[in-house]
């Protein structure tokens, strides 16, 4: 299973509105989705000079109309169970859309 499919599978419970690199459509947002993009890409541990693992390193943002505490801990709680590791949760505000958006920074290690 890749990446997209692991954080996809482990939030699909939360919306059904989960997309890679952006939202496709300008209109009618709904209240709560997510998008996910690679943020980096490197080889992990290395044995006689070949890498061992890859390790990937994601942002999954959570865009949210209202109060985003319990939904935000279940995020950080449904990646870790697939194996994702959240370093950390940049919380902001868009006044515009009026939406919370979380990002979680994470990573996963994918062996060869």
């Amino acid at each position: 299973m890749n990446v997209n499919q692991k954080i996809e599978q482990a939030l699909c419970d939360i919306t059904k509105e989960i997309y890679p690199l952006s939202y496709p459509y300008d209109e009618n947002k709904p209240d709560t989705y997510i998008v996910y993009n690679p943020e980096l890409e490197e080889p992990g541990y290395y044995a006689d000079d070949e890498e061992w693992n890859w390790v990937q390193y994601m942002q999954v943002h959570l865009f949210h109309k209202g109060n985003y505490i319990s939904i935000g801990r279940d995020i950080r709680i449904r990646l870790r169970k697939a194996g994702i590791m959240v370093t950390g949760i940049e919380t902001m505000y868009e006044k515009d859309t009026q939406y919370y958006h979380l990002v979680f920074s994470c990573y996963v290690e994918e062996e060869e």
